[in-house]
């Protein structure tokens, strides 16, 4: 945070302002109009709640997955962030953060413990290259990603409106011949969960 040496309200507010801010940060104004429509669409599940199911895994994900009980819930949109949690069973840790940085969509994978506090493997992702399609968007692994998981430097993970009734999300990972492929049913939403954790 950028130090405030005046004591004057407005001054002490333009600081803090200033400090949390981050670089590069715009809106879906600032996006190609694929991506544009593609935020459009996302932003349009907000404040509902979906079923999922797994449509393709490899063995690597399948116990975590397969079998339990998948709720894609949309916590917050706006034109700079959205916000859609994913449920497994009664664990409430994951999030999915889009966020508008550098003209294009960032995704980030923030994950939280029940007290509400960060996990140590958290806010990995990356930026989809521009401008993709008005239905899909593919994130390759960022340099952060590789800092923390260096194993997966080639992940990429996708987001996909196969029509207008499936929202498809997933994760490749070559290097190791993983991927798995969720399915949310938006033709039938459901009672919205709990609060994913640390967003009570």
């Amino acid at each position: 945070m950028p130090r405030c040496t005046s004591l004057y309200a407005f001054s002490l507010l333009f600081c803090l302002l200033a400090g949390s801010v981050q670089a590069g940060s715009g809106t879906v104004d600032d996006l190609e109009p694929e991506q544009k429509a593609f935020w459009n669409q996302l932003a349009s599940l907000c404040d509902r709640a979906f079923a999922g199911r797994v449509d393709d895994v490899t063995e690597f994900y399948r116990n975590a997955l397969v079998g339990r009980e998948l709720v894609a819930h949309g916590v917050s949109c706006s034109d700079e962030r959205i916000h859609v949690a994913l449920h497994v069973d009664d664990n409430r840790s994951r999030n999915w953060i889009l966020t508008v940085v550098d003209g294009t969509i960032r995704l980030k994978h923030d994950h939280r413990y029940p007290d509400g506090t960060e996990e140590e493997i958290s806010q990995y992702g990356g930026d989809a290259p521009p401008p993709g399609l008005p239905h899909r968007q593919i994130f390759p692994a960022d340099a952060h990603t590789a800092e923390i998981l260096p194993k997966r430097a080639d992940n990429f993970w996708f987001m996909d409106f196969v029509d207008d009734e499936t929202f498809q999300y997933g994760v490749h990972w070559p290097k190791y011949g993983h991927s798995v492929r969720l399915s949310f049913d938006l033709s039938t939403p459901i009672e919205a969960p709990s609060l994913p954790w640390g967003y009570e």
